[in-house]
């Protein structure tokens, strides 16, 4: 049962418990676990996916309901956010070795991007995130919030949901993945956008 366990103002978050039970989370990893490459970034300029930067991870992508469990857990988010189910982003899983981190970003396509029309040509503008821890790190990788001084630590089957109706800084949902200082931390994301993505 998703259960939440912390409601911020601003921003606009919520943390729930017990969204992925842990045999979800292990089947997640097993999933994805031999198929993860070096994470990239859209390149500010050209809009093009690039290494470097200030993400240092291991990523996989999967497609929207990819698999029965894929398609189960876009179900339990489409009920949690009130969107249809294909208004969702494929999901990004996400693995954050010792010293690996996202430095402070927000999620939405800044209008002052040369490339957001680009971008938003495929479902409109970025509203939403929802972060899905699928372990508990040893150590480090809180997801943190610095302009509203509010850390979240990373619980397996944890999930934060933060909410961005406008593409402004005012929402406070700048944010960052805190390094990793011991063991691993595996996250799955799901972003969802205004109308359908395609």
């Amino acid at each position: 049962m998703t259960v939440p366990l912390l409601t911020i103002k601003l921003p606009d978050a919520v943390v729930y418990g017990n969204f992925l039970t842990p045999t979800e989370c292990a089947d997640l990893i097993a999933h994805v676990e031999g198929d993860m490459q070096s994470s990239k970034l859209v390149d500010r300029l050209t809009g093009k996916p690039v290494l470097g930067g200030g993400r240092t991870s291991s990523t996989m992508f999967l497609k929207r309901g990819q698999t029965d469990l894929v398609m189960r857990i876009e179900r339990r988010i489409s009920d949690l956010v009130g969107l249809p189910v294909e208004h969702g982003e494929g999901m990004q899983i996400l693995r954050y070795d010792v010293g690996q981190e996202y430095r402070k970003h927000y999620d939405y396509f800044s209008p002052e991007r040369e490339k957001t029309p680009h971008h938003i040509k495929r479902g409109g503008q970025r509203i939403a995130t929802l972060l899905m821890y699928l372990n508990t790190p040893e150590g480090g990788g809180a997801t943190t919030f610095p302009h509203a001084g509010i850390s979240v630590h990373a619980n397996e089957g944890n999930a934060l949901l933060f909410r961005y109706d406008t593409p402004t800084p005012a929402t406070k949902t700048l944010h960052c993945g805190e390094p990793v200082t011991s063991g691993v931390k595996w996250v799955a994301t799901k972003w969802l956008r205004q109308s359908k993505f395609a």
